[in-house]
């Protein structure tokens, strides 16, 4: 084992490989920064899975949503949420997030014999009505969704 006196000091660093450390290190940094304020700027502004606000329940919003189906022998059929997907989807639904009501629009309208579908939020808040629907083509290649406030 040998002493410190006996040991020469550690070389320093040269100067390149401090710049690219610290480069590496600023850029890690201003990463952790930015990447939570990426929220900010996606279209679908209810998504808050990412945020503190998520742990507050403060700003709920009570909505009542409802939906149904337009069949092609022209019958219109109720949709029960609760029953047709997960509580926790539900619960997505009723906040507007977006990729669970397309993603419930989309399987809806893969039913044989279906039109159209309707989703419906009607919220106690500045959001409003929220209508969202979704055509379905007979090659079921081609939809329309429509959303309107």
């Amino acid at each position: 084992m040998a002493s410190f006196a006996t040991e020469p000091p550690p070389a320093s660093p040269n100067a390149k490989s401090r710049r690219r450390a610290g480069a590496f290190i600023a850029a890690f940094v201003l990463f952790q920064f930015l990447a939570p304020l990426s929220y900010l700027g996606r279209e679908d502004a209810s998504d808050e899975r990412f945020t503190w606000r998520r742990f507050t329940r403060s700003d709920e919003v009570a909505c009542e949503t409802s939906a149904w189906v337009e069949r092609a022998d022209g019958e219109r059929r109720d949709i029960a949420l609760e029953s047709t997907i997960h509580q926790q989807w539900v619960d997505y639904v009723q906040r507007d997030r977006r990729a669970v009501v397309d993603a419930f629009l989309q399987k809806q309208c893969e039913a044989p014999g279906v039109l159209r579908v309707e989703l419906v939020n009607h919220c106690d808040d500045a959001r409003g009505t929220r209508e969202y629907s979704l055509r379905c083509a007979e090659d079921r290649s081609a939809t329309i969704r429509t959303a309107t406030r």
